[in-house]
């Protein structure tokens, strides 16, 4: 018995010391700037866990509903550090920038 587990330590200790490290592509689907404060705090909140590539390749028929559940998702389901006051200035920008009702 005493074996057996002295083996699978053996074992288990080798797999951590071989752990395996990934290195991802750079990011290069950045944020489209605009002049709207949603930006800034786009570039502020959302970039610390995704690229604008999320925001890219919705529907670009999407509108501000669309746009305000995504983003109350975020906050809610993901935690994203987003407070109340913040989350109309970010839709308003997604949705102009790249829903429905872009410039």
């Amino acid at each position: 018995m005493k074996k057996t587990m002295l083996l699978l330590a053996s074992i288990a200790f080798t797999q951590i010391t071989q752990a395996k490290t990934i290195e991802l592509p750079a990011d290069t689907v950045l944020w489209r700037p605009s002049d709207l404060p949603g930006y800034q705090l786009t570039l502020q909140k959302c970039s610390a866990c995704h690229s604008a590539h999320y925001a890219e390749y919705q529907p670009p028929n999407t509108g501000v509903g669309y746009w305000n559940a995504q983003v109350l998702r975020m906050k809610n389901v993901f935690k994203a550090p987003i407070t109340d006051e913040e989350v109309p200035v970010i839709v308003d920008y997604l949705n102009k920038t790249y829903g429905a009702n872009r410039k």
